[in-house]
């Protein structure tokens, strides 16, 4: 049996909070149902901080970075709500980033509850593969009016490169090396915080092109959250839409060479997959890499204006 998060004694721990991971597993949760590898294994045995549901993040009670298959289970694991949230920014149209179904139940929840609708944040591309989804879904055809009346949900197109004001934030889309059916890239976003912070999302970011490296170059970041979907030292060509270990550190030292990030930047890893190191292993890993950075090993629940618990 997997053990519980948290106990009824410690439930208040899980209230909402600001800069807080909703989920931070890659395309598959961890431990998956279909899988018995090491890792899965390990987080049926241990729980906690091994399990996790995938990858989202809230930045403030108003918006949110991706919207995936789990969001119904992480609010009630997190015991978190979203009556307050009107901005949801999209990195790609991948079903573990974003489930259109959202909008179904967006709609039927506008005509009991919340009455301001939501705003839906992505590329052109990626509204492509959403435009696909509601027209040729049979049971969304007879709702198209509604969603597109803006009643409950309106969509907003972001152009890479090009800053928008999403929730008092800037927010700016780089191209990431992954891509879908119609983008030819994801979206990976530097957002210059309401509180004078600067962050970079980066999931399914692949190794950095150059251009990002170069857009970015001279960029103090404050807040970096970057993907590891491959656990383990794989090496620079394992697969180029996706970081493992070895990228990973690879971008890390490019970035510190840049004056990207420094001493000073937090650096979180998320999207993290089965198949490779633990939740442990991977802390243990990072905690004896020599580099002049810390990395910090995401999971579900973390708020990253707390501090962060090496047990």
């Amino acid at each position: 049996m997997i053990k519980s998060r948290c106990g009824a004694a410690e439930w208040s721990l899980f209230m909402y909070k600001p800069m807080r991971f909703w989920g931070t597993s890659a395309g598959a949760i961890l431990p998956s149902p279909f899988c018995r590898c090491r890792s899965c294994e390990n987080a049926r045995k241990v729980g906690g901080k091994e399990v996790r549901l995938r990858s989202a993040f809230r930045i403030d009670r108003k918006t949110m970075i991706d919207i995936g298959q789990d969001y119904a289970a992480q609010a009630a694991r997190l015991a978190d709500e979203w009556f307050d949230v009107e901005n949801f920014i999209i990195t790609h149209t991948h079903s573990d980033h974003f489930n259109p179904l959202l909008l179904w139940v967006r709609w039927d929840a506008a005509l009991v509850g919340p009455k301001k609708p939501i705003t839906i944040y992505l590329t052109e591309d990626a509204y492509r593969t959403l435009d696909e989804f509601l027209y040729t879904t049979p049971a969304l055809i007879d709702k198209n009016a509604e969603y597109m009346s803006e009643k409950s949900v309106i969509f907003k197109k972001l152009a890479f490169h090009e800053t928008a004001d999403i929730g008092g934030h800037r927010v700016t889309p780089l191209r990431g090396v992954h891509n879908t059916v119609f983008e030819k890239n994801s979206a990976n976003y530097m957002i210059d915080l309401a509180d004078g912070r600067r962050m970079y999302y980066a999931l399914d970011s692949g190794y950095y092109s150059d251009e990002t490296f170069e857009y970015l170059k001279g960029k103090h970041l404050d807040i970096l959250i970057g993907e590891c979907t491959f656990p383990g030292e794989y090496g620079m060509n394992f697969c180029p839409v996706h970081m493992n270990v070895t990228t990973t550190i690879a971008t890390f030292d490019r970035l510190w060479e840049n004056k990207t990030i420094d001493e000073n930047t937090d650096i979180y890893l998320t999207h993290i997959g089965d198949n490779g190191m633990t939740h442990k292993e991977l802390q243990a890993y990072f905690a004896e890499l020599d580099r002049p950075y810390h990395v910090k090993i995401a999971y579900d629940g973390l708020s990253v204006d707390e501090a962060y618990e090496e047990a």
